[in-house]
């Protein structure tokens, strides 16, 4: 009797060592929504298949729990474009995820404002521990080759 219990002692020592190792590593590499949060400054470079080339800069602010919002002021060639932006994301533990906003108000000229009421998707990445310290976003929409890089505010 005495042996049987040694042994689920030592079973469950070794159960609650692993289950410590695991949950350590994802506390300390591991990302969430809340690794997205606050204010990113942005770089935009990119494409649009349909115009040519596209470069801007905005803020994205995010507040840790899936929502965000921005602003954009890009150019197309034609002038700049001026974007309010409303959406959302999600973060994976390997700090990779995906995203979509939709666009409040675009103002500009004609092929800024085609932009009002769009969606957009995007793959993001981020960098650092605890709140991420840079960022970058891939947007997915097809169409469009843009990217934009964001250091945290």
């Amino acid at each position: 009797m005495k042996r049987t219990s040694w042994i689920a002692a030592m079973g469950s020592v070794v159960v609650l060592a692993i289950s410590a190792q695991r949950g350590s590593a994802v506390e300390q590499g591991g990302f969430s929504n809340r690794s997205f949060s606050g204010s990113y400054a942005l770089g935009i470079t990119g494409t649009v298949v349909s115009v040519g080339p596209v470069a801007g800069t905005g803020v994205l602010t995010s507040d840790g729990n899936g929502n965000l919002i921005g602003s954009e002021t890009i150019s197309y060639g034609f002038g700049p474009c001026v974007l309010s932006l409303i959406g959302t994301y999600s973060v994976d533990p390997d700090g990779t995820g995906t995203g979509s906003v939709t666009v409040l108000s675009a103002t500009g000229g004609p092929l800024c404002t085609s932009g009002n009421g769009s969606n957009v998707t995007f793959s993001l990445v981020l960098s650092g521990k605890g709140i991420a310290d840079k960022m970058k976003l891939s947007e997915t929409s097809p169409g469009f080759a843009i990217l934009a890089e964001g250091d945290r505010q």
